[in-house]
């Protein structure tokens, strides 16, 4: 319940999606467990799903204004943050 620390479920998603990625215990290799977001709507938790995966894996763009877009939109900005292109 991030509303009764002050919190809208966005920011705590941020903070969380911040100390994953510190921690290093979300990876390309684990699976995604977002049960814990079983009450948002699916496209929050895709936005918020892809927010992890563009500060996790240091995707191109900036992750937070695509997160905010995402929640105005309902859909990630692909064009403004996306995966790096591997070289082959």
């Amino acid at each position: 319940m991030p509303e009764a620390c002050g919190l809208t479920a966005s920011e705590a998603a941020v903070i969380m999606a911040a100390g994953v990625g510190a921690t290093g215990t979300h990876g390309q290799a684990e699976a995604w467990d977002d049960s814990h977001n079983a009450e948002l709507p699916e496209w929050k938790r895709r936005c918020i799903r892809a927010y992890g995966d563009c500060r996790d894996n240091e995707w191109i763009g900036p992750c937070y204004d695509c997160l905010r877009y995402c929640e105005g939109q309902h859909e990630w900005p692909a064009k403004m943050c996306s995966p790096r292109k591997r070289r082959p």
